[in-house]
């Protein structure tokens, strides 16, 4: 994400080609927003401790989404309507006064009342269904096909071990069919007399 974005920046007019790269810069941006959140979700919650690695990320992510904003907010004026993608909203940077709702009250007010540090409900969003995903599900359209993909089919699992359950009360879903193989009251001598057979022949 790091890198497309980076990319759009040093070299802007690879907005202007042909084709969805465009639409493939905002989405990437989008999905930046739904990271920072997550890295300033756990900044104030303070579960656990951030270390200076995950605040040195946290300072690159923003820098990078502040210029890629700027710049696609630049180029989509130039656009029709119909060929706009998303309208990034700015970032709350009051949350960012202090690292953790202990440290400062009226920074523990602010968090509570937004909640995030960029409010992606304020996007304005692109008409394409593809890119609404991105901006809804936090995940790009093929991601969100095999989640329900998978979602479904173990829903048909559940479903199906449930059935085989109140059927026969056999909690596997076996055919007892095929266990019933009936009784041996062969002697011993004349099934191995039938086992040398077999292995003769």
């Amino acid at each position: 994400l790091l890198a497309v974005s980076n990319a759009a920046v040093e070299k802007p007019l690879i907005l202007h080609q042909g084709g969805p790269t465009y639409h493939m810069v905002t989405n990437a941006a989008i999905m930046l927003c739904h990271l920072l959140n997550g890295l300033h979700s756990n900044r104030m919650s303070g579960l656990k401790d951030n270390g200076e690695m995950e605040a040195a990320l946290f300072e690159e992510i923003l820098d990078t989404l502040l210029a890629v904003r700027k710049l696609l907010n630049i180029h989509r004026r130039k656009l029709p309507v119909r060929l706009r993608c998303h309208g990034i909203p700015r970032p709350n940077l009051a949350l960012l006064a202090g690292t953790k709702p202990g440290n400062d009250p009226e920074c523990t007010s602010i968090f509570s009342s937004s909640g995030q540090l960029i409010d992606l409900g304020d996007t304005l969003m692109c008409g394409c269904r593809g890119c609404q995903g991105f901006v809804l599900m936090a995940c790009s359209p093929c991601v969100a096909a095999e989640r329900a993909l998978a979602a479904k089919r173990n829903i048909e699992a559940d479903a199906y071990m449930e059935d085989a359950m109140n059927e026969g009360g056999n909690s596997v879903g076996w055919n007892t069919d095929l266990l019933d193989v009936g009784d041996f009251d062969v002697e011993d001598d004349a099934l191995l007399s039938v086992l040398s057979k077999v292995i003769s022949q």
